[in-house]
Protein backbone atom coordinates (compact mmCIF):
# COMPACT_ATOMS: atom_id res chain seq x y z
CA UNK A 1 0.00 0.00 0.00
CA UNK A 2 1.48 3.34 -0.79
CA UNK A 3 1.84 5.47 1.85
CA UNK A 4 -0.62 8.04 3.39
CA UNK A 5 -0.80 11.08 5.73
CA UNK A 6 -2.60 10.84 8.38
CA UNK A 7 -5.07 13.90 7.57
CA UNK A 8 -5.43 11.43 4.02
CA UNK A 9 -6.61 8.57 5.98
CA UNK A 10 -9.51 10.49 7.69
CA UNK A 11 -9.87 12.21 4.62
CA UNK A 12 -10.95 8.56 2.96
CA UNK A 13 -12.92 7.48 6.07
CA UNK A 14 -15.75 10.78 5.43
CA UNK A 15 -16.89 12.61 2.86
CA UNK A 16 -14.19 13.85 0.12
CA UNK A 17 -13.51 15.68 -3.26
CA UNK A 18 -10.74 13.72 -5.57
CA UNK A 19 -9.12 14.73 -8.83
CA UNK A 20 -6.97 12.59 -11.25
CA UNK A 21 -4.56 13.97 -13.55
CA UNK A 22 -2.00 12.20 -16.07
CA UNK A 23 1.66 13.75 -17.31
CA UNK A 24 2.44 12.90 -20.47
CA UNK A 25 6.05 12.87 -21.66
CA UNK A 26 6.54 12.78 -25.68
CA UNK A 27 10.29 12.41 -27.06
CA UNK A 28 9.24 14.93 -29.35
CA UNK A 29 6.18 17.36 -27.91
CA UNK A 30 8.03 17.60 -24.24
CA UNK A 31 5.65 17.18 -20.96
CA UNK A 32 1.94 17.68 -20.53
CA UNK A 33 -0.54 17.34 -17.60
CA UNK A 34 -3.75 15.97 -19.53
CA UNK A 35 -6.97 17.20 -18.51
CA UNK A 36 -8.67 13.71 -18.28
CA UNK A 37 -12.75 13.21 -17.37
CA UNK A 38 -12.72 9.67 -16.39
CA UNK A 39 -11.18 6.23 -17.14
CA UNK A 40 -9.53 3.94 -14.23
CA UNK A 41 -7.00 2.25 -13.31
CA UNK A 42 -6.63 -1.72 -13.39
CA UNK A 43 -3.70 -3.67 -11.26
CA UNK A 44 -3.90 -7.67 -11.58
CA UNK A 45 -0.77 -9.44 -10.38
CA UNK A 46 -2.46 -12.83 -11.73
CA UNK A 47 -1.30 -10.92 -15.72
CA UNK A 48 2.19 -10.39 -17.37
CA UNK A 49 1.15 -6.74 -17.64
CA UNK A 50 0.66 -6.12 -13.57
CA UNK A 51 -0.66 -1.94 -14.34
CA UNK A 52 -3.11 -1.25 -17.31
CA UNK A 53 -4.91 2.35 -17.40
CA UNK A 54 -8.07 3.39 -19.90
CA UNK A 55 -7.97 7.47 -20.15
CA UNK A 56 -11.01 9.96 -21.72
CA UNK A 57 -9.58 12.86 -22.76
CA UNK A 58 -10.64 16.17 -24.96
CA UNK A 59 -10.76 15.39 -28.62
CA UNK A 60 -8.29 18.33 -29.25
CA UNK A 61 -5.21 16.15 -28.60
CA UNK A 62 -6.38 13.59 -31.03
CA UNK A 63 -2.80 12.61 -32.59
CA UNK A 64 -2.64 13.43 -36.00
CA UNK A 65 1.37 12.64 -36.60
CA UNK A 66 3.51 9.79 -35.00
CA UNK A 67 5.01 12.86 -33.50
CA UNK A 68 2.05 13.80 -31.84
CA UNK A 69 1.68 14.01 -27.75
CA UNK A 70 -0.94 10.93 -27.65
CA UNK A 71 0.65 8.92 -30.17
CA UNK A 72 1.42 5.65 -29.30
CA UNK A 73 5.36 5.89 -30.40
CA UNK A 74 7.03 6.26 -27.44
CA UNK A 75 4.93 8.88 -25.54
CA UNK A 76 5.03 7.91 -21.53
CA UNK A 77 2.41 8.48 -18.69
CA UNK A 78 1.96 8.72 -15.54
CA UNK A 79 -1.65 8.79 -13.69
CA UNK A 80 -2.36 10.30 -10.15
CA UNK A 81 -5.05 10.17 -8.02
CA UNK A 82 -5.61 13.25 -5.71
CA UNK A 83 -6.97 12.86 -2.33
CA UNK A 84 -8.75 16.72 -1.31
CA UNK A 85 -7.67 16.97 2.31
CA UNK A 86 -9.83 19.13 4.80
CA UNK A 87 -6.96 21.84 4.94
CA UNK A 88 -7.58 22.21 1.29
CA UNK A 89 -4.49 21.17 0.02
CA UNK A 90 -4.38 17.72 -2.32
CA UNK A 91 -2.48 14.85 -1.71
CA UNK A 92 -1.14 12.74 -5.02
CA UNK A 93 -1.36 9.14 -5.40
CA UNK A 94 0.76 7.82 -7.95
CA UNK A 95 -1.62 4.68 -9.59
CA UNK A 96 1.14 3.54 -12.81
CA UNK A 97 3.66 4.87 -14.75
CA UNK A 98 3.68 3.15 -18.41
CA UNK A 99 3.99 3.81 -22.13
CA UNK A 100 1.08 4.66 -24.00
CA UNK A 101 -0.42 1.81 -25.58
CA UNK A 102 -3.19 3.03 -27.93
CA UNK A 103 -5.44 5.68 -28.81
CA UNK A 104 -8.52 5.48 -30.52
CA UNK A 105 -12.13 7.66 -30.97
CA UNK A 106 -15.49 7.37 -32.26
CA UNK A 107 -17.09 9.27 -34.74
CA UNK A 108 -19.07 10.76 -35.99
CA UNK A 109 -19.28 12.47 -32.33
CA UNK A 110 -22.74 11.91 -30.74
CA UNK A 111 -21.78 12.44 -27.24
CA UNK A 112 -18.58 14.22 -25.70
CA UNK A 113 -16.44 13.25 -28.63
CA UNK A 114 -13.68 12.29 -25.74
CA UNK A 115 -10.69 10.00 -27.50
CA UNK A 116 -9.47 6.84 -25.23
CA UNK A 117 -6.09 6.84 -24.47
CA UNK A 118 -4.73 3.53 -23.74
CA UNK A 119 -1.17 2.96 -21.15
CA UNK A 120 0.36 -0.34 -20.05
CA UNK A 121 3.14 -0.80 -18.02
CA UNK A 122 7.13 -1.60 -18.76
CA UNK A 123 6.56 -4.88 -18.69
CA UNK A 124 4.50 -5.06 -22.25
CA UNK A 125 7.59 -3.53 -23.34
CA UNK A 126 9.74 -5.96 -22.09
CA UNK A 127 7.64 -8.57 -23.06
CA UNK A 128 7.72 -7.08 -26.80
CA UNK A 129 11.50 -7.06 -27.37
CA UNK A 130 11.81 -10.37 -28.07
CA UNK A 131 15.60 -11.68 -28.55
CA UNK A 132 16.56 -11.76 -32.54
CA UNK A 133 18.31 -15.22 -31.76
CA UNK A 134 18.55 -16.92 -29.10
CA UNK A 135 21.11 -16.40 -26.15
CA UNK A 136 22.09 -17.08 -22.82
CA UNK A 137 22.07 -16.20 -19.22
CA UNK A 138 25.68 -14.73 -17.69
CA UNK A 139 26.96 -18.05 -16.02
CA UNK A 140 27.42 -17.38 -11.96
CA UNK A 141 25.40 -14.41 -11.97
CA UNK A 142 22.97 -13.58 -9.50
CA UNK A 143 19.65 -13.82 -10.55
CA UNK A 144 18.39 -10.67 -9.22
CA UNK A 145 21.50 -8.82 -11.14
CA UNK A 146 20.20 -11.27 -14.17
CA UNK A 147 16.98 -9.74 -13.83
CA UNK A 148 18.01 -6.40 -13.76
CA UNK A 149 20.16 -6.77 -16.90
CA UNK A 150 17.52 -8.29 -18.68
CA UNK A 151 15.15 -5.68 -17.96
CA UNK A 152 17.51 -2.81 -18.25
CA UNK A 153 18.58 -3.95 -21.81
CA UNK A 154 14.97 -2.60 -23.04
CA UNK A 155 14.31 -0.26 -20.97
CA UNK A 156 17.77 1.59 -20.44
CA UNK A 157 20.27 1.64 -17.47
CA UNK A 158 18.41 4.66 -15.75
CA UNK A 159 15.65 2.12 -14.42
CA UNK A 160 15.56 2.19 -10.84
CA UNK A 161 15.56 -1.62 -9.22
CA UNK A 162 14.47 -2.34 -5.88
CA UNK A 163 14.96 -5.98 -4.64
CA UNK A 164 13.21 -7.02 -1.30
CA UNK A 165 14.88 -10.24 -1.30
CA UNK A 166 18.82 -9.10 -0.72
CA UNK A 167 19.43 -12.86 -2.41
CA UNK A 168 22.59 -13.16 -3.75
CA UNK A 169 21.47 -16.72 -5.14
CA UNK A 170 23.41 -18.22 -8.58
CA UNK A 171 20.97 -19.63 -11.14
CA UNK A 172 21.97 -22.19 -13.70
CA UNK A 173 22.93 -20.92 -17.37
CA UNK A 174 19.51 -21.12 -19.36
CA UNK A 175 18.53 -20.33 -22.61
CA UNK A 176 16.11 -17.58 -23.72
CA UNK A 177 14.82 -18.68 -26.93
CA UNK A 178 13.17 -15.07 -27.26
CA UNK A 179 10.83 -14.50 -24.92
CA UNK A 180 13.08 -11.83 -22.15
CA UNK A 181 10.04 -11.52 -20.17
CA UNK A 182 9.71 -15.29 -19.79
CA UNK A 183 13.16 -15.30 -18.48
CA UNK A 184 12.29 -12.43 -15.97
CA UNK A 185 9.36 -14.82 -14.56
CA UNK A 186 11.20 -17.92 -14.28
CA UNK A 187 14.05 -16.20 -12.39
CA UNK A 188 11.95 -14.59 -10.22
CA UNK A 189 10.46 -18.03 -9.51
CA UNK A 190 13.72 -19.33 -8.84
CA UNK A 191 14.04 -16.49 -6.16
CA UNK A 192 10.23 -17.23 -4.46
CA UNK A 193 9.37 -13.48 -5.50
CA UNK A 194 7.67 -11.69 -8.25
CA UNK A 195 8.95 -9.26 -10.11
CA UNK A 196 6.67 -6.45 -11.30
CA UNK A 197 6.62 -2.10 -12.05
CA UNK A 198 5.62 -0.78 -9.04
CA UNK A 199 2.98 2.83 -9.71
CA UNK A 200 6.53 4.73 -10.15
CA UNK A 201 7.85 2.20 -13.02
CA UNK A 202 10.51 0.96 -10.89
CA UNK A 203 11.29 -2.33 -11.59
CA UNK A 204 10.70 -4.60 -8.16
CA UNK A 205 11.59 -8.13 -7.39
CA UNK A 206 10.20 -8.89 -4.12
CA UNK A 207 9.34 -12.37 -1.96
CA UNK A 208 5.77 -13.86 -3.03
CA UNK A 209 3.68 -11.89 -0.60
CA UNK A 210 0.91 -14.14 1.56
CA UNK A 211 -1.59 -14.04 4.24
CA UNK A 212 0.60 -13.75 6.98
CA UNK A 213 1.65 -10.40 6.40
CA UNK A 214 0.19 -7.64 8.40
CA UNK A 215 -3.13 -6.11 7.42
CA UNK A 216 -2.91 -2.43 5.31
CA UNK A 217 -6.40 -1.81 5.46
CA UNK A 218 -9.55 -2.35 7.45
CA UNK A 219 -12.87 -2.45 5.33
CA UNK A 220 -16.12 -2.70 6.76
CA UNK A 221 -20.07 -3.05 6.59
CA UNK A 222 -22.74 -0.76 8.38
CA UNK A 223 -22.47 2.47 9.93
CA UNK A 224 -19.27 4.17 8.37
CA UNK A 225 -17.79 1.60 6.62
CA UNK A 226 -16.66 1.35 3.43
CA UNK A 227 -18.08 -1.93 1.98
CA UNK A 228 -20.86 -1.54 -0.46
CA UNK A 229 -21.22 -5.30 -1.37
CA UNK A 230 -19.22 -8.57 -1.16
CA UNK A 231 -19.65 -11.31 -3.68
CA UNK A 232 -18.16 -14.88 -2.21
CA UNK A 233 -16.96 -17.37 -4.27
CA UNK A 234 -16.37 -21.03 -2.82
CA UNK A 235 -14.29 -23.51 -5.54
CA UNK A 236 -11.58 -26.06 -6.60
CA UNK A 237 -10.26 -24.58 -9.92
CA UNK A 238 -6.55 -23.27 -9.42
CA UNK A 239 -6.46 -24.24 -5.73
CA UNK A 240 -3.33 -26.93 -5.10
CA UNK A 241 -2.69 -28.54 -1.63
CA UNK A 242 0.64 -29.99 -2.22
CA UNK A 243 3.66 -28.03 -4.88
CA UNK A 244 6.40 -30.66 -5.99
CA UNK A 245 9.27 -28.77 -7.62
CA UNK A 246 12.11 -30.01 -9.42
CA UNK A 247 14.99 -29.81 -11.85
CA UNK A 248 15.45 -31.05 -14.84
CA UNK A 249 18.79 -32.45 -15.93
CA UNK A 250 19.91 -33.75 -19.52
CA UNK A 251 22.84 -35.80 -18.33
CA UNK A 252 21.38 -38.56 -16.69
CA UNK A 253 22.17 -37.02 -13.07
CA UNK A 254 19.22 -37.71 -10.77
CA UNK A 255 17.31 -34.36 -10.23
CA UNK A 256 16.57 -33.18 -7.11
CA UNK A 257 13.25 -32.03 -5.83
CA UNK A 258 11.03 -30.86 -2.48
CA UNK A 259 7.38 -31.20 -1.85
CA UNK A 260 5.20 -27.83 -0.06
CA UNK A 261 2.20 -29.33 1.50
CA UNK A 262 -0.67 -27.48 3.04
CA UNK A 263 -1.15 -29.00 6.09
CA UNK A 264 -3.43 -25.79 7.55
CA UNK A 265 -6.37 -24.41 5.60
CA UNK A 266 -9.61 -25.84 5.28
CA UNK A 267 -8.18 -27.19 1.67
CA UNK A 268 -5.15 -29.34 3.60
CA UNK A 269 -3.69 -32.27 1.98
CA UNK A 270 -5.02 -35.31 2.80
CA UNK A 271 -7.97 -33.98 4.09
CA UNK A 272 -11.97 -33.44 3.22
CA UNK A 273 -10.79 -32.04 0.31
CA UNK A 274 -8.83 -33.98 -1.40
CA UNK A 275 -5.22 -34.60 -2.66
CA UNK A 276 -4.57 -32.27 -5.38
CA UNK A 277 -0.44 -31.75 -6.23
CA UNK A 278 0.83 -28.97 -8.85
CA UNK A 279 4.34 -29.69 -10.27
CA UNK A 280 6.76 -27.16 -11.47
CA UNK A 281 9.88 -28.77 -13.24
CA UNK A 282 13.02 -25.58 -13.61
CA UNK A 283 16.30 -26.12 -15.23
CA UNK A 284 16.54 -23.69 -12.99
CA UNK A 285 16.70 -25.46 -9.49
CA UNK A 286 19.40 -27.59 -8.46
CA UNK A 287 19.97 -28.06 -5.07
CA UNK A 288 17.21 -29.16 -2.75
CA UNK A 289 17.10 -25.86 -0.89
CA UNK A 290 16.17 -24.24 -4.13
CA UNK A 291 13.53 -26.45 -5.30
CA UNK A 292 12.25 -25.92 -1.65
CA UNK A 293 11.56 -22.14 -1.80
CA UNK A 294 10.32 -22.94 -5.13
CA UNK A 295 7.50 -24.85 -3.96
CA UNK A 296 6.50 -22.89 -0.94
CA UNK A 297 6.54 -19.59 -3.37
CA UNK A 298 3.78 -21.49 -5.52
CA UNK A 299 1.71 -23.03 -2.54
CA UNK A 300 1.85 -19.11 -1.46
CA UNK A 301 0.04 -18.13 -4.69
CA UNK A 302 -2.70 -20.89 -4.55
CA UNK A 303 -3.71 -20.96 -0.85
CA UNK A 304 -6.85 -18.96 -0.77
CA UNK A 305 -8.10 -19.07 -4.33
CA UNK A 306 -10.41 -21.47 -3.29
CA UNK A 307 -12.21 -18.69 -1.06
CA UNK A 308 -12.27 -15.48 -3.33
CA UNK A 309 -14.79 -12.91 -2.52
CA UNK A 310 -15.42 -9.92 -4.97
CA UNK A 311 -15.65 -6.39 -3.55
CA UNK A 312 -16.95 -3.26 -4.43
CA UNK A 313 -16.20 -0.47 -1.95
CA UNK A 314 -15.42 2.97 -1.56
CA UNK A 315 -12.24 4.32 -3.38
CA UNK A 316 -8.46 3.73 -1.56
CA UNK A 317 -6.45 4.35 -4.66
CA UNK A 318 -3.18 3.64 -2.20
CA UNK A 319 -4.34 0.07 -2.05
CA UNK A 320 -2.38 -2.15 -4.16
CA UNK A 321 -1.82 -6.29 -5.47
CA UNK A 322 -0.81 -8.49 -3.02
CA UNK A 323 -1.80 -5.69 0.36
CA UNK A 324 -3.51 -7.96 2.97
CA UNK A 325 -6.57 -6.84 3.89
CA UNK A 326 -8.61 -6.94 6.98
CA UNK A 327 -12.67 -7.49 6.48
CA UNK A 328 -15.43 -6.79 8.70
CA UNK A 329 -18.74 -7.93 8.28
CA UNK A 330 -21.22 -9.48 10.54
CA UNK A 331 -22.33 -12.36 9.16
CA UNK A 332 -19.02 -13.81 8.76
CA UNK A 333 -16.97 -12.22 10.95
CA UNK A 334 -13.32 -11.12 11.09
CA UNK A 335 -11.59 -12.19 7.92
CA UNK A 336 -7.95 -11.68 6.07
CA UNK A 337 -8.09 -11.43 2.15
CA UNK A 338 -4.94 -10.36 0.16
CA UNK A 339 -5.51 -8.33 -2.83
CA UNK A 340 -4.89 -10.29 -6.62
CA UNK A 341 -6.97 -7.57 -8.52
CA UNK A 342 -8.14 -4.10 -8.44
CA UNK A 343 -9.68 -1.15 -9.85
CA UNK A 344 -8.92 2.70 -9.35
CA UNK A 345 -11.85 4.79 -10.51
CA UNK A 346 -10.55 8.25 -11.88
CA UNK A 347 -14.06 10.23 -11.06
CA UNK A 348 -15.59 10.87 -8.00
CA UNK A 349 -18.43 9.10 -8.10
CA UNK A 350 -16.49 5.63 -8.76
CA UNK A 351 -16.06 2.76 -6.91
CA UNK A 352 -13.34 0.40 -6.15
CA UNK A 353 -13.32 -3.66 -7.16
CA UNK A 354 -11.38 -5.44 -5.06
CA UNK A 355 -10.18 -9.63 -5.91
CA UNK A 356 -8.79 -11.41 -3.07
CA UNK A 357 -8.17 -14.41 -1.98
CA UNK A 358 -8.22 -16.00 1.69
CA UNK A 359 -8.23 -19.28 3.42
CA UNK A 360 -9.80 -17.96 6.37
CA UNK A 361 -13.18 -19.49 5.96
CA UNK A 362 -15.97 -18.17 8.01
CA UNK A 363 -17.08 -19.61 11.41
CA UNK A 364 -19.29 -22.48 10.89
CA UNK A 365 -22.78 -21.55 13.00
Amino acid sequence: MWPLSTEARIALAQSHSVRARAIVSSPTYGVLTLPISGGSVEVDATSKVRRTASLQADPRWWPRSPTDLLAPYGSTCQVDYGIVLPSGATEWIPLMTGHLDETSRTRPVTGSGDITVKVADPSQRVAEDRLDVPAQTIANAPAVSEITRLVKATLGPQLDVVDETGSGAVASVIVIERERWDVVEKLGDFLASEPFFDPLGRLVIRPQPTLSRSPVWTIRTGNRGSLLTAKDKRGREQVYNRVVASGQRTDGVPAVYATATDTTSPAYYGGPFGRKNRFYTSELLTTTAQCQATADALLARTRGLGAQVEIEALVNPALDAGDVLLLLDPETGETRHIIDKLSIPLTPDGTQSIATRSDELPAET
